[in-house]
């Protein structure tokens, strides 16, 4: 007995020095060094994935190029995990030192993509917002359901007026927006002055697969504006799928597919807009007719691995007509009701015609050089046309109680707005881009030649008749209120570039990301040079990943694009310069979990210092520009934003921005000669101090098939003044826009009396909006009425009252 506990003793032992022994010449071996890169399946870097020996505490976060270098002892085989958000995890087994550099390839999450906004790091563009275009069908939109919806409810972003799909950004307009489809910029109608006639943007979001949107400090690969960015890429589809949605604001319906093993996707869609049932609700009642079509599609080919196409098409009819009847709109205060009543005769018609065509070649020479050659056509026909009459009482109620009650007459008169304007304009481009992956980062840079050619024709006046006489009064000299006539035909060339590197540096605990570049273009109208240098900075804290920290600055120009160089009266500014804004942009991010869901605390503090700007007023979503370069400005301001899943499954956002944005002019002078010094800094016309947006998503607690959606938004007042007159007057304020959207749906597919259905559907929602839900009367822009003293008064322009709305939407 006591030999057998010996030499188990004696076993034991030994096992203990040979285990003991391994691990000492574990640890006295020289470590070694495993290294690779990781990419996503079209070859697009991984940034800050990270990886794991399993069974070790040993690990590694790729760069900004997707490489990585793991130091660990050499007891091969071992496991390598690797994982990143947004993409799916896996696991290697290496059995050996790797002779070469591991390639590493993840594919896409498609489920944790719904989250994306909250939880993705991927930072290919690491200073934008990222928008899951899914929520467009959940949203409220009296505008239709868009990408700009979204958008407008984003981290400093403003708008107004629910018919319009434009915004504004930090103290900008709405032409000082960049809007991207997959790579090449994109452009709106240019003659619409009121959001009834704005028909379909240009993006149609049952195409979109990702959306990025930068509100300012972005970078240099971007054009020259002075706002925004937005950056929108279509999908390339991988099966047959498609929609189809109808409600009484329009419908839709698109379809794609692949086929030769997936070496050819499409996807198409078509959208039809009518505004008719909102347009009711305005006080200006008559005969509406807007009808908004579009169709376009978008095909790749890869006729190698090597090498691909990609063509994207385009073409748009908005056609809006409109005879008025009367108008009736009742303002004041409740000790001061007035009220005007204007009778038509007239009619008003316009025709928007826009084409696009994009045409691509993509050839990657290898797994990290790749080069893009893209040819552009943008075409647009625009015609104006309107020859409207009215005769107006303005009254002073003394009852505002008593529906009976006529008033006082204070003010009557005629007028006749006469218009006859035609735009064709016609934008060509070559651009050729590269993109090249090195141990020093991500170097790309691109090359565009560009043709601009406008033919213009404006012919507008209005004669004004108040109590008898033409108004402005010059005895017996008739004189029109207003009138515009002028003939333009303009051809330039624009020749632009940028350079640029992506590059990453350890620094402390922590990675440092760097993207560095520089824009330089010149335009043949005016003959001007600029130069654009921009930096973007990002820091990810390895011990506290849950924080990133933002940094970028640069000049943004805009050179002037038609609008901008045209005077009030008709004639061009040949001598017109760029606007120049200088940004400062710093931001915070913070990723946490609440009640087991994850949230996301964004900042952003700014600084814009501009120069050259051309000042202009606004009416309704008409911009009219002075054509000269004739102010300084600056623009203030901080952004916050929090967003998660209030509920599980379902992303909400609320955002606040507060913001300050005034300018110079540098030659103006008071009317009044005795009235000493000048105006100084005054109110941009963009200038809402305050805003407010919120995105609410929920469901039933047993029954998630069921959702109700709600937008909210609160904006403080925007400065107007009396048309046509200085900028200094312009010191009265809009009243607050607020504007409450709800909206309900319900899968059809879930309901016992559906379940047994042969439709071969994905899903059937139904769904109940209710627009304007407090029935608020939001001001848009002001009528001006003129009595024989010259006095005026601005009587409110309202938006749309409430309205309900019914769709249905079915996926396949």
């Amino acid at each position: 007995m006591r030999r057998k506990v010996y030499g188990l003793f004696v076993t034991s032992i030994i096992c203990l020095l040979i285990t003991l022994a391994n691990q000492i010449s574990a640890q006295t071996a020289s470590p070694v060094e495993i290294s690779g890169f990781i990419t996503d399946q079209t070859r697009e870097p991984v940034i800050n994935a990270h990886l794991r020996i399993v069974s070790t505490n040993v690990g590694a976060v790729t760069d900004v190029n997707g490489n990585f270098t793991i130091s660990t002892a050499p007891s091969f085989p071992l496991e390598l995990s690797v994982s990143a958000i947004g993409f799916q995890s896996k696991t290697i087994n290496i059995a050996s030192l790797p002779p070469e550099p591991l390639r590493i390839i993840l594919e896409e999450d498609r489920q944790m993509l719904q989250q994306i906004e909250v939880t993705a790091n991927r930072l290919s563009g690491f200073h934008s917002q990222r928008i899951e275009p899914i929520h467009v069908r959940m949203l409220p939109s009296a505008a239709g359901a868009s990408i700009e919806g979204l958008v407008r409810s984003q981290m400093g972003v403003a708008s107004n007026n629910e018919l319009s799909s434009q915004y504004r950004v930090r103290g900008g307009n709405f032409d000082e927006n960049l809007v991207y489809v997959n790579g090449q910029e994109v452009h709106r109608p240019f003659l619409i002055h009121s959001g009834q006639q704005e028909g379909l943007s240009f993006v149609n979001p049952d195409l979109v697969e990702s959306v990025e949107f930068s509100a300012g400090g972005f970078s240099a690969s971007y054009g020259d504006k002075m706002s925004s960015v937005l950056d929108i890429r279509y999908k390339r589809p991988t099966e047959t799928a498609g929609s189809v949605s109808a409600g009484m604001l329009g419908a839709n319906a698109h379809l794609e597919g692949a086929a030769f093993n997936q070496k050819v996707s499409w996807i198409t869609g078509v959208r039809y807009k009518t505004n008719r049932y909102l347009l009711g609700t305005l006080d200006e009642k008559g005969d509406y007719r807007p009808n908004f079509t579009d169709a376009q599609a978008f095909l790749t080919y890869e006729a190698t691995p090597r090498l691909s196409f990609e063509i994207l098409g385009y073409y748009s009819l908005n056609t809006y007509e409109f005879i008025p009847q009367t108008r009736e709109t009742t303002f004041g205060t409740i000790s001061d009701v007035k009220r005007l009543r204007i009778y038509f005769a007239g009619k008003e018609e316009n025709r928007f015609e826009t084409g696009y065509g994009a045409l691509s070649t993509i050839f990657n020479v290898s797994d990290r050089q790749q080069y893009k050659l893209t040819f552009t056509g943008f075409r647009t026909f625009e015609e104006e046309t309107y020859d409207i009459a009215g005769a107006y009482w303005l009254q002073e109620i003394d009852n505002p109680f008593d529906a009976d009650d006529e008033g006082t007459q204070i003010g009557v008169g005629q007028y006749l707005q006469h218009a006859r304007n035609d735009l064709y304009a016609n934008v060509i481009s070559a651009n050729l881009e590269g993109k090249h992956n090195s141990s020093g980062g991500i170097t790309s840079w691109g090359i565009q030649v560009r043709q601009e050619s406008f033919r213009d024709r404006v012919n507008e006046w209005e004669m004004i008749d108040s109590a008898g006489y033409s108004i402005p009064y010059r005895g017996d000299l008739l004189e029109l209120a207003y009138t515009k006539n002028a003939h333009h035909d303009i051809v330039a060339n624009r020749v632009s570039g940028f350079l640029k590197n992506q590059s990453s540096l350890a620094i402390g605990s922590g990675f440092l990301m760097i993207d560095a570049g520089i824009r330089a273009s010149y335009y043949s109208f005016n003959d001007e040079y600029i130069i654009s240098p921009r930096i973007l900075l990002n820091y990810l804290p390895s011990r506290n990943s849950n924080h990133r920290y933002r940094l970028s600055g640069g000049y943004y120009y805009q050179p002037p694009f038609f609008k901008e160089m045209r005077r009030p009266d008709g004639t061009l500014n040949k001598d017109i310069k760029a606007q120049k804004s200088i940004h400062v942009v710093s931001g915070f991010d913070y990723y946490f979990h609440k009640m087991e869901r994850p949230f996301k605390f964004t900042t952003e503090l700014y600084y814009k210092h501009m120069k050259n700007l051309i000042p202009y007023q606004v009416d309704n979503v008409r911009i009219i520009y002075s054509g000269e370069n004739e102010a300084k400005g600056y623009a203030v301001g901080i952004d916050f934003k929090i967003n998660g899943e209030l509920v599980p499954g379902e992303e909400s956002w609320a955002t606040l921005s507060l913001m300050k944005t005034e300018e110079d002019l540098l030659n103006d002078r008071w009317i009044d000669p005795a009235t000493p010094g000048e105006p100084g800094y005054i109110p941009r016309p963009s200038d809402q101090r305050l805003n407010f947006s919120m995105f609410i998503q929920d469901h039933l607690p047993n029954n998630p098939d069921f959702k109700a959606h709600l937008s909210f938004f609160f904006g403080t007042g925007l400065p107007f003044g009396p048309p046509r007159s200085p900028r200094y007057m312009a010191v009265h304020r809009l009243p607050s826009y607020r504007r409450i959207d709800i909206g309900f749906s319900y899968d059809l597919l879930k309901s016992r009396w559906m379940q047994n259905n042969h439709l071969n559907l994905k899903n059937m929602w139904l769904g109940i909006e209710v627009f304007n839900l407090p029935n608020i009367d939001n001001t848009i822009s002001h009528y001006w009425v003129t009595d024989i003293n010259n006095r005026q008064y601005a009587v409110p322009n309202y938006l749309t009252s409430r309205r309900i709305n019914l769709k249905l939407t079915a996926t396949f």
